[in-house]
């Protein structure tokens, strides 16, 4: 494939082993959680709604959070993705609606230096969601992660979309080739989207190699 490929990540449970977000909330927060999620994933809630709901009623200092954050691990065959990758001129971006407070420390624990764009949390007496990358003609997500994709792929560029949860929908729909798994794969068979089932970063490799050595775009599987 002679195009440069940009490649956008989901991290939670894609580049990060765990969905770190939803491991803190079921650590930290009120049983209440699980019902405000449901309203999330329906669509009654916004990102920003259901965030902000349920860290009304997570307790957790910032020292513990932290401690958490870097008990997280990343999936065992992203480090070999990325030097896979360093050999095609490629881009990489991590486009996330959890929150820079663990993807920076859990990156930097690796010795990692990749672009992301995510949320994030402050303190003050209980924790504050904040947005930097929404778009306020949607709302729905924290992250926009469809105008992020939009902006950072070049024309004549090959977008790559690699993800597992429902804020990946959109931009998946956007890009060029994408590999799911779990909620995003569903998401793809339900509305006919083609797409790569990948379990891990060992089949990611795999499978762009299979594409990039055959000129691919989208195939379905």
């Amino acid at each position: 494939m002679e195009k440069p490929l940009v490649i956008f990540l989901d991290f939670d449970g894609t580049v990060a082993y765990r969905d770190v977000g939803y491991h803190m909330v079921k650590r930290f927060a009120a049983p209440d959680w699980e019902e405000i999620n449901r309203m999330w994933e329906e669509g009654l809630l916004s990102t920003a709604q259901c965030a902000q709901k349920t860290l009304d009623i997570m307790k957790a200092s910032p020292s513990e959070l932290e401690a958490f954050f870097l008990e997280q691990e990343l999936d065992p065959g992203f480090p070999a993705f990325l030097e896979w990758i360093s050999t095609w001129p490629a881009s990489i971006y991590i486009v996330s609606d959890g929150y820079d407070n663990y993807i920076a420390p859990i990156l930097q624990k690796y010795g990692l230096a990749i672009p992301y764009y995510a949320n994030h949390l402050d303190y003050a007496g209980g924790w504050i969601f904040t947005s930097f990358h929404s778009n306020p003609e949607c709302g729905k997500c924290g992250t926009c992660k469809s105008s992020i994709v939009q902006a950072q792929t070049p024309p004549g560029a090959v977008s790559v979309y690699i993800g597992d949860g429902y804020s990946d929908r959109c931009a998946a729909g956007r890009c060029d080739i994408v590999l799911a798994k779990d909620a995003l794969a569903r998401h793809c068979r339900e509305n006919s989207i083609a797409f790569h089932h990948f379990k891990d970063f060992h089949d990611v490799i795999r499978i762009l190699s299979r594409i990039i050595g055959q000129g691919e775009k989208k195939i379905g599987t």
